[in-house]
């Protein structure tokens, strides 16, 4: 083969060689763009959800209470109504209880219908409801009893709250923390690994009506001055719900 033939060749094989090197340098495997460094070791984490409970004395009560009545004509039920409840609720003042504190909640007047045939209007019923809040539980009993004695005729329930919940439901939030620590440090006891700090903390706790407790749909009639109505708030438990990350190592 001429020389000059055989230069060409083994210059052809360099050249393909050189860009089969470009090639595999080009295709190379390195870190994705926006990837975090290899050398950042992998962060691993326990989730726990936890509850945690207070119990608190309510220090406030909402009693709903009003007045039935009824008579042969519209003007009648109106006129006997709007005089038991105005003095209802001049009784309740008496106790101390402030106007904000005096709610109307319904004012309700239906005909009554008799059993004859054509079927006819005998008369009309009236109600008139409040709620009345109590910040002082050692007079809720005295409510129910003046407004009773003075043309009550409904006594409908009685809530109890407190004032300000914040603060107790906060501790309750505080106590659901530990317990998730609790048990998110028995977790890495038994995994041989070792408790790191919290990550995240998640508040799942749900909305809590009002503390409630009913005395029934009792329909009053004038209270014994003699004998008092008994109040027990009792206690109610308050709860709370989260969800906490630790790290581990």
């Amino acid at each position: 083969m001429p020389q000059s033939q055989t230069l060409r060749t083994v210059g052809a094989g360099a050249l393909g060689a050189f860009i089969v090197a470009v090639a595999a340098l080009s295709v190379r495997t390195g870190p994705v763009s926006g990837a975090p460094a290899t050398d950042t070791p992998a962060t691993h984490t326990i989730t726990v959800s936890a509850t945690g409970k207070v119990t608190v004395v309510p220090d406030v009560a909402r009693i709903a209470l009003g007045i039935t009545v009824s008579k042969p004509t519209v003007k009648a039920a109106r006129d006997a109504g709007a005089t038991a409840m105005t003095s209802i609720i001049a009784a309740l003042k008496a106790l101390g209880t402030a106007d904000a504190d005096i709610q109307t909640t319904n004012v309700s007047l239906y005909p009554q219908y008799g059993n004859s045939s054509p079927v006819k209007v005998i008369g009309y019923q009236i109600s008139e409801q409040v709620q009345v809040t109590v910040r002082d539980l050692n007079k809720a009993g005295d409510a129910v009893d003046a407004a009773t004695a003075n043309g009550a005729t409904d006594v409908n329930g009685m809530s109890f709250e407190l004032a300000d919940p914040v603060k107790a439901q906060n501790d309750a939030r505080a106590a659901a923390v530990e317990a998730a620590r609790a048990s998110a440090q028995a977790m890495a006891t038994a995994g041989h690994v070792t408790l790191g700090t919290i990550d995240s903390i998640t508040d799942a706790t749900p909305v809590s009506p009002i503390f409630y407790q009913n005395f029934g749909g009792a329909k009053a009639g004038a209270a014994a001055p003699d004998v008092a109505t008994p109040v027990q708030p009792g206690t109610q438990d308050l709860s709370a719900m989260v969800t906490v990350v630790f790290e581990i190592s």
